[in-house]
C-alpha cells in the first residue's frame, strides 16, 4: 500500500539523502561531464563562428578580384584568384574563384594551367560547379582547337549537369565543337537527340542544325 502525506515523507528524505550521498562520491565524475559539456558546446559555438568568418572573408576576397577583372587588370586578378583559391578553397566563394581564374587564365592564353585548375575543381565532384568546371575546359580546348577533347568534356558536363535543360545546353556544345572537328555522323547524333525532345529549350536550333549538318552531308555524298 503506497504511503502518503506524513508517511511518505521518510521515503523522499531517504531518496533524497542517497542521491545526496552518490553525488558526493561520483562529485569528480560529474565536474568532469560538465566540463565536457561545457567545451563541446564551446567548441561547435567557435567551429560555427570560424566558419561564418571564412566564408566572408572569401566572398571579400571574390570581390576584390573580380574588381580587378573589371578594371582588364587580369595580372593582378590571376594572382587574387590564385590566393583565394589558396587560401579559401572549399567554400562557395573559394569554387566561384576557382571557375573565374580558369577564365582569367584562358584570356592571359594559359590554356593548360586553366584546364588542369579546372579540373581540379570538376574532381571535386561539388553538385553547384563540376558541369560548370567542364564546360569551361571544353571551352579552353576550343580555344586550341581541340575539337574532340571539347566534346568530350562538354559530354562530362552534361554528365553532371542538375537539370535537364542544362544538360541540353551542354550537349549541344558537344555537338557544336564535334561539326567544328569534322565529326559530322556524332554532331548530327546528338542533335537528333535534341531535336526529338520538344521539351527541350535547344530543340529548335537542334533542328536547324541538324538539317544543315544532313545536307552538308548529302552534298558531300
Amino acid at each position: 500500500m503506497t504511503r502518503t502525506g506524513a508517511a511518505a515523507r521518510p521515503d523522499l528524505e531517504e531518496r533524497a539523502q542517497d542521491f545526496m550521498e552518490w553525488a558526493e562520491l561520483h562529485s569528480r565524475h560529474l565536474t568532469i561531464a560538465a566540463a565536457a559539456v561545457v567545451v563541446i558546446a564551446g567548441g561547435i559555438w567557435f567551429y560555427a563562428k570560424s566558419r561564418e568568418a571564412r566564408a566572408a572573408n572569401a566572398s571579400a576576397a571574390l570581390v576584390e578580384a573580380e574588381q580587378a577583372v573589371e578594371a582588364g587588370n587580369m595580372p593582378l586578378a590571376q594572382n587574387d584568384l590564385q590566393r583565394l583559391v589558396g587560401r579559401y578553397g572549399g567554400t562557395t566563394a573559394g569554387r566561384q574563384g576557382q571557375l573565374l581564374l580558369g577564365k582569367v587564365m584562358f584570356e592571359r592564353g594559359q590554356y593548360q594551367g586553366g584546364i588542369a585548375e579546372l579540373q581540379k575543381l570538376a574532381d571535386e565532384k561539388d553538385e553547384f560547379t563540376q558541369a560548370q568546371a567542364y564546360d569551361l575546359i571544353g571551352a579552353g580546348y576550343e580555344q586550341q582547337q581541340k575539337f574532340v577533347e571539347a566534346a568530350a568534356a562538354y559530354r562530362q558536363a552534361a554528365a553532371s549537369a542538375r537539370f535537364p535543360q542544362d544538360r541540353d545546353g551542354y550537349l549541344a556544345n558537344a555537338a557544336r565543337a564535334l561539326a567544328a572537328g569534322g565529326k559530322t555522323a556524332d554532331a548530327i547524333e546528338i542533335w537528333k537527340k535534341i531535336a526529338d525532345d520538344p521539351t527541350s529549350p535547344a530543340s529548335a536550333e537542334a533542328k536547324v542544325r541538324l538539317g544543315e549538318l544532313e545536307a552538308k552531308a548529302v552534298t558531300r555524298g
